[in-house]
């Protein structure tokens, strides 16, 4: 465990010691240990998931060889392993243990104190640091506090829709996509079979392929390493290690050099723009500066963000409707520029950067909204809303803000997810 772990958990018993004993408040002026960095968790590997995933995947191609060779029984027990597969690299995963605390404290607001609910607040709260290298976790930590504030007030309504809140910001698009696309696909195979479908049974498996392979490379990916070496460097960074900072930016440099030119066009051009941005933080003379800090956190965020379109997009490309599929990808690309916008907002102060990334999202939103149409258009159009409120509010950002930020990322998640 690291020091900085170390410090979190004892600030959280701590915090749990008062509430029992009723000397502390439940409300939003916990306890916090404001000093520590917040580059210090180590980085989580995947190898667990990774292998199970390459597993789920030799099902697969099993599943297909019986399939042409007519042994359509061997096929069928071939993806029903695979299903058992799914189901454990579902518990496995990294937010996992986060969500199952989050639904204790759900279960617990049905009948329990709102002291004892804020006590299952601390593991939710621990946990988070075993993600926060792969995962942006600013937005589950607003949540955790608005959860703190409406139990001080003994509102259990607003306590439960932010625990909804918290659960989908944990959300891990670049695991649960394509998982859901794989498990979605073998299904559909299933059925196939069951209709002596041969035909129809391979092909779904084909496109099944692509969601497993994308989880079986886990870090392996030119993105997935350029994201470890970003946080790395922030590690660096925090211990003082500013030689390793410089060694850390080059070898994301040279990695992000080795995304294929058969990317889709956007994807080229982000990684483009992510080593510019990498080459003007190696011009520093120093690496120990405030600004190298700030832009390597920036751009370890738009790693994040250019990982979970790859995913969105992945989980989508299967579509056969032309006209669902293009407004899919219109939300995918509202989504990421306005989680680029968040960043550059809320932690850098970069208005120029946040007003170009909102008036992108501004502008898929639109296309979305004249491609969609009844209920879904008129979630589009609610989002485009707060996005636009957002723009004209950027100069001095408040808790409203921030709310209508929240509450759009979290919908357009929503909308992307739904089939």
């Amino acid at each position: 465990m690291s020091l900085r772990h170390q410090k979190i958990v004892m600030t959280l018993l701590v915090t749990a010691i008062l509430l029992f004993s009723g000397t502390l408040s439940i409300g939003s002026e916990t306890v916090t240990d404001t000093q520590v960095s917040i580059h210090a968790a180590p980085i989580p590997s995947q190898p667990s998931m990774s292998a199970s995933a390459s597993k789920v995947l030799r099902n697969i191609v099993n599943a297909r060889a019986s399939i042409h060779m007519g042994e359509l029984n061997q096929a069928e027990r071939e993806l029903y392993a695979a299903m058992k597969l799914i189901e454990y690299i579902k518990a496995i995963r990294p937010s996992t243990q986060i969500t199952d605390h989050i639904w204790i404290a759900e279960k617990h607001l049905e009948s329990q104190k709102p002291v004892e609910v804020a006590l299952d607040l601390i593991p939710i709260e621990i946990s988070l640091t075993d993600i926060e290298a792969v995962h942006q976790i600013q937005q589950a930590k607003r949540h955790i506090e608005n959860t703190r504030s409406h139990l001080a007030k003994q509102d259990m309504e607003s306590t439960r829709k932010e625990l909804i809140r918290l659960r989908e910001s944990l959300d891990q698009t670049e695991v649960d996509l394509p998982l859901n696309s794989t498990e979605d696909h073998i299904s559909k195979a299933l059925k196939q079979l069951a209709g002596n479908d041969k035909t129809g049974a391979d092909n779904a498996l084909r496109e099944a392929e692509a969601g497993v392979r994308f989880i079986s490379l886990g870090n392996s990916t030119p993105l997935s390493k350029t994201r470890r070496l970003l946080w790395q460097a922030l590690e660096d960074f925090s211990a003082g290690h500013h030689l390793a900072v410089k060694a850390g930016l080059t070898k994301a440099l040279n990695m992000l050099g080795k995304i294929e030119s058969a990317s889709d066009p956007k994807s080229m051009h982000e990684a483009q723009r992510l080593r510019s941005e990498i080459n003007e933080l190696l011009q520093y003379e120093e690496q120990n500066t405030p600004e190298v800090e700030s832009g390597i956190t920036g751009l370890w965020h738009r790693t994040v963000a250019l990982i979970e379109r790859e995913a969105e997009n992945l989980y989508h490309a299967w579509r056969d409707q032309q006209t669902e599929n293009h407004l899919f990808r219109q939300l995918i690309d509202a989504r990421f520029h306005l989680f680029y916008a968040g960043y550059d907002l809320f932690e850098s102060g970069d208005l120029e950067n946040a007003e170009g990334e909102l008036k992108e999202s501004i502008n898929y939103l639109r296309e979305a909204v004249s491609t969609a149409s009844g209920l879904r258009k008129e979630r589009i159009l609610a989002i485009r809303k707060d996005v636009e409120s957002i723009l004209n509010h950027m100069e001095d950002p408040d808790t409203k803000t921030r709310q209508e930020y929240d509450d759009a990322l979290a919908e357009l998640r929503r909308l992307i997810k739904e089939k």
